[in-house]
């Protein structure tokens, strides 16, 4: 079953986007801050990572750098609401996989999960 952390700190947005992928046949972990992703990257090792780019602690950008230095091949995808400060194009110059713009539409996240599943066979 494939892994996916979702780092974001309103928890609104974080626990309806874990619930919906949960009901996609995946396992999901959450976390609200940067440090707190981190921990559970290293812990849990997902394959799969959710990283809003505004966190409490540290910005999103940061924790992908981090992250993509312990496990080049993680599959992120920016989320944020506010596209003014990290575009699409700064996401894909970066690396990630895509970028989710809040509120997050439905059925585009249903297409990202469903790329996921193609991407790992599940």
């Amino acid at each position: 079953m494939v892994k996916i952390l979702i780092v974001d700190d309103e928890v609104f947005a974080r626990d309806a986007m874990a619930k919906i992928i949960a009901r996609k046949g995946f396992e999901v972990l959450v976390a609200s801050t940067g440090e707190e992703c981190i921990k559970l990257f290293k812990n849990e090792n997902p394959q799969v990572l959710f990283l809003d780019i505004i966190l409490p602690d540290l910005d999103g950008d940061h924790v992908y750098t981090y992250l993509k230095e312990i496990k080049k091949d993680i599959v992120v995808y920016f989320i944020t609401g506010s596209g003014f400060v990290f575009t699409k194009e700064n996401a894909m110059k970066a690396g990630a996989s895509g970028y989710l713009q809040k509120p997050i539409e439905i059925q585009e996240l249903f297409k990202v999960l469903d790329d996921i599943k193609k991407k790992f066979g599940d």
